[in-house]
C-alpha cells in the first residue's frame, strides 16, 4: 500500500502538484478539516496533494457523510489519496459504494503464506535476482507477515550479490534474520492446512509478543464451531457446498478454512476441540482443569497439534 501510494504521489508530482498535505484521520476526528485542505489553495497556486489515512474502515457517522460527500466536492488541482485498512464490510458500506464509484480504487490484498514465495520470486527478479525454490522456501519462512522487513532483507540480498545471482538456500540462512509476525489467522491457516510444527512455531510467536490468550481464543473458538456446524450438515447428507451457502459464513477466508476444517475432521474431533478450548479458556484466567496443564500456552499447543494432525 505505501508503495502504491508512492507511485501515484510521483506522478502527481510529475504533473504539477508541488504542495502536500497528510491527514490522519479517525471517527472522532473533525472532519471539517479535509474540506479545508482540498478547498485551499496552494501558497503559490500550484496543484496539490492531499493524503487521507483513515485509522480505520469505521469512521464514524460524520465521516461517513463527509466521504460519501466527496465526490461532490470541487477538487479543481487537487489529487486526493485516500488509504485505508481492508476490512470484508468495507465493500457494503454506503460511503464506501459513493466514494469509489467516482474514484480509481487500488486493492492490495495481504500477501498468504501461500503467496509469499511467488511474491520473493518476482521481487528478486526485479533486482536482477533469482533464487532456488529452497532459498525461496526459508525467505518466506523467516519473513511471514511482515512485508516491509521481507522487502529488506531482499535489498539486503542485492547490495550483497548485484545483480545476476543465483540465491542460494546457504547464502539466506546465513544473511537472512528470523522477521516472522504470527497472528490468529496465520495459527488457523496451519492448523486447517495440517501442519503441526508451523502451529506451534506461531504460538511460540505469540507468546513472545505476550499476547493475550482470551484475546485470540474466542476467534480459534468461533472457527470450529463454524467448522462444527458445517461437519454436521456433512453428516445429514448435505454436500460441503450446500452447507456453507446455507450457514452464510463470512468473510472468504473464513469461510474457506470452515470447508476445509470439516472435510478433514469428524464431528467428535470437533466437538473435544472444543471442549479443551473451554478449558484452555479457563486455564488461562487462573482456573484449575483437573488433567489439564497448569500453563494453558502447553495446552493451546496441544490443541493446535490435535487440530493439525
Amino acid at each position: 500500500m505505501l508503495e502504491a501510494v508512492d507511485m501515484i504521489r510521483q506522478k502527481a508530482r510529475a504533473e504539477g502538484c508541488t504542495e502536500r498535505e497528510v491527514l490522519n484521520a479517525s471517527g472522532t476526528w473533525d472532519w471539517s478539516k479535509l474540506i479545508d485542505a482540498c478547498q485551499a489553495m496552494s501558497l503559490f497556486g500550484d496543484k496539490k496533494i492531499v493524503e487521507l489515512r483513515l485509522s480505520s474502515p469505521r469512521p464514524g457517522v460524520k465521516g461517513a457523510d463527509m466521504l460519501g460527500r466527496v465526490p461532490q466536492m470541487p477538487l479543481e488541482g487537487v489529487v486526493l489519496i485516500i488509504s485505508v485498512a481492508w476490512d470484508w464490510q468495507l465493500k457494503s458500506a454506503a460511503w464506501f459504494k459513493k466514494l469509489t464509484a467516482a474514484a480509481q480504487v487500488v486493492e492490495c490484498a495481504p500477501v498468504s503464506a501461500r503467496e509469499l514465495p511467488g511474491w520473493f520470486k518476482a521481487r528478486l527478479a526485479k533486482w536482477g535476482l533469482s533464487a532456488d525454490p529452497e532459498a525461496l522456501h526459508i525467505l518466506s519462512e523467516r519473513c511471514e507477515g511482515n512485508l516491509l522487513a521481507a522487502n529488506q532483507e531482499v535489498l539486503k540480498l542485492y547490495y550483497r550479490f548485484g545483480k545476476g545471482k543465483m540465491v542460494q538456500a546457504a547464502d539466506v540462512s546465513e544473511s537472512v534474520l528470523d522477521v516472522s509476525r504470527f497472528d490468529v489467522d496465520n495459527l488457523l491457516e496451519a492448523i486447517v492446512a495440517g501442519d503441526g510444527a508451523k502451529a506451534v512455531r506461531v504460538l511460540e510467536n505469540l507468546r513472545a509478543k505476550a499476547e493475550s490468550i482470551p484475546a485470540f481464543l474466542w476467534a480459534i473458538a468461533e472457527e470450529l464451531r463454524a467448522a462444527a456446524r458445517v461437519r454436521a450438515l456433512m453428516d445429514a447428507g448435505v454436500s460441503k457446498s450446500s452447507a456453507l451457502a446455507q450457514l452464510r459464513i463470512y468473510p472468504e477466508a473464513r469461510r474457506r478454512r470452515a470447508g476445509l476444517a470439516a472435510s478433514r475432521m469428524s464431528s467428535r474431533k470437533l466437538a473435544s476441540a472444543l471442549m479443551l478450548a473451554a478449558d484452555i479458556d479457563k486455564i488461562s484466567k487462573g482456573l484449575v482443569v483437573a488433567d489439564r496443564d497448569a500453563d494453558p500456552w502447553i495446552e493451546l499447543a496441544s490443541l493446535a497439534s490435535f487440530l493439525a494432525r
